[in-house]
């Protein structure tokens, strides 16, 4: 659930380097306070000022979920379950102009990371979900 403190929650897709690997995470929920959020625009200024690809920096945020397809849609989206593996060297990648987060899955080689976000959502006041849509039939 969300913190009092929370802003901008986001719910977006993870994806892996590995076509082999299947004790994976389907989704990130990041919950940000206004002070990430700040720190998030502030690097991305950063990153444009020095002519940059991207800043990273370590940020452990990320709630890791996957789909739960034994239960009803949540809102016409696909309902998550708490993801039960581990994840290390999880960093927050800013651009100039998105975000991302990335890592490794514990004792592994495999890397994962979410989908961006562009910098300008944070303005927006909703939650940013984009969990896959569910039709019941």
């Amino acid at each position: 659930m969300t913190d009092t403190n929370t802003v901008k929650r986001l719910i977006i897709p993870m994806h892996d380097n590995s076509e082999f690997f299947s004790d994976n995470a389907d989704y990130a929920v990041i919950d940000l306070d206004a002070a990430l959020i700040e720190r998030i625009k502030k690097l991305a200024v950063v990153v444009r000022q020095m002519k940059s690809y991207k800043i990273s920096e370590f940020n452990h945020t990320c709630d890791f979920r996957t789909a739960d397809w034994d239960v009803e849609p949540d809102k016409g989206k696909v309902a998550l379950k708490e993801f039960e593996g581990r994840m290390e060297c999880s960093t927050l990648n800013v651009t100039d102009s998105d975000f991302f987060w990335s890592g490794y899955y514990k004792h592994t080689d495999v890397r994962w990371e979410t989908d961006t976000v562009l910098i300008k959502s944070l303005d927006e006041p909703d939650v940013l979900d984009e969990r896959e849509a569910c039709v019941i039939s």
